[in-house]
């Protein structure tokens, strides 16, 4: 099926104010509106086109009653020509992809019953033959407001029915000249009557469907900006990584889960960055946080890890379901992501910008123990800068697993 461009409320507005004698609507608009209705359309005529066909053949009682000398021709007109049509229309018209071809099947059948009432009127010499010709007029009525086609095909049916109608009673022998005129008369107005019927209905249902789209956008839109606000709310925006509230969020969803697996926070730092802010100025400041965070957010595990912006120059990653053996190359992987930018750093021993990481992990999280975890880790990195940054340092029990240039001392022994 083909994709259907995208309608916005714009496009919704110019549709509303659009004055068309066919109604229709400006594209993008009308081609959804088609799209919805033509699956509506379809259910209505599987319910219309069979009750058509069973009442459409009742009416053999009034070509009995009223032209009983053109029986034949009747019989041949309804089970030869009209009746299979209909049958041909239930039949095809599920199968049929074109809407073209699909209105305009629809369009013959109120066509074909007047035709045939036409050819059964012209061969009868019934003196009640006058009133038989009036059945145009239920069949046109039928065809305009019931299968209700586009208001082009409405508008071609209607006149071809006006001529044909015309023509036959001109040429019908035992018709009087009044009764031709009086019976004319009444027909046309019956295309007036039908005819706006169908314009009034359409043009409703347009209004109604153009309502419904612009409540469904102004809703869709009203959730997208709530999401978006959302979203702005547990993001921050220089980084693109979590703010602290988003944090918050995240490791709230992760003690909610009550798994008991073990869990690591990571708590990173840039080195000097103050120098670093006084030195090269703000604006490079901002460039410099959100290398950074490039390079945290590139170590770290997608769709499993949380990484953050805990305020300033400081860093927060939740490592679900790991240890703290298993934390520390982690953080390792994002000290030598960071160190391997190479960012120019005038104030820095090394030269170049790098991060201090300090790590705390537990055998599970609940929610009390997160901020205990939180401050374990920022402890750890307080010794981690102690002892000559650009290092990662593990709190608790675990023997030091510092790595850098020059290792740090565990934190028994850092004064």
């Amino acid at each position: 099926m083909r994709q259907q461009p995208a309608i916005t409320l714009d496009d919704v507005n110019r549709a509303m104010t659009a004055r068309r004698w066919n109604l229709t609507f400006p594209e993008p608009v009308e081609t959804h509106f088609t799209a919805e209705m033509d699956e509506r359309r379809a259910r209505a005529m599987r319910r219309i086109l069979p009750r058509t066909l069973l009442i459409y053949n009742a009416f053999l009682v009034g070509d009995y009653l009223l032209t009983p000398d053109a029986m034949a021709v009747s019989l041949i007109v309804h089970f030869a020509m009209v009746t299979p049509w209909i049958i041909a229309a239930i039949v095809m018209l599920p199968r049929m992809t074109s809407r073209f071809w699909r209105d305009l099947l629809v369009a013959s059948l109120p066509l074909s019953i007047i035709v045939g009432v036409l050819a059964v009127f012209s061969a009868s010499r019934s003196p009640l033959a006058e009133h038989y010709q009036y059945f145009v007029i239920v069949a046109l009525l039928y065809g305009n407001a019931v299968l209700r086609p586009s208001i082009t095909l409405a508008l071609i049916i209607s006149a071809v029915t006006v001529v044909a109608h015309g023509v036959a009673l001109a040429l019908h022998p035992v018709i009087p000249p009044v009764v031709a005129v009086s019976a004319s008369a009444c027909l046309v107005v019956a295309s007036y009557v039908s005819l706006s019927t169908n314009a009034a209905m359409e043009r409703d249902l347009r209004r109604l469907y153009l309502r419904r789209l612009s409540e469904s956008l102004v809703a869709s839109d009203l959730e997208q900006a709530a999401a978006d606000l959302h979203r702005i709310t547990l993001v921050d925006p220089l980084t693109g990584l979590a703010n602290r509230r988003g944090i918050d969020a995240r490791a709230a969803a992760f003690t909610g889960g009550a798994d008991g697996g073990p869990f690591a926070v990571l708590m990173i730092d840039v080195d000097r960055f103050k120098p670093f802010n006084d030195h090269y100025g703000h604006p490079e400041g901002d460039k410099c946080l959100a290398a950074v965070a490039r390079a945290i957010r590139d170590s770290v595990r997608g769709g499993v890890d949380v990484a953050g912006r805990y305020g300033g120059e400081e860093f927060l990653v939740l490592l679900p379901g790991a240890t703290l053996a298993e934390a520390v190359p982690a953080a390792e992987r994002i000290r030598r992501a960071v160190e391997a930018l190479a960012l120019p750093h005038a104030a820095a021993e090394t030269g170049m910008v790098t991060v201090s990481i300090g790590l705390a992990a537990a055998d599970g999280l609940s929610a009390d123990m997160f901020s205990p975890l939180v401050a374990a880790a920022d402890a750890a990195l307080y010794v981690a800068k102690q002892a000559g940054r650009n290092r990662v340092h593990a709190a608790g029990d675990v023997p030091s697993t510092d790595t850098a240039g020059r290792r740090s001392r565990p934190a028994s022994d850092a004064a």
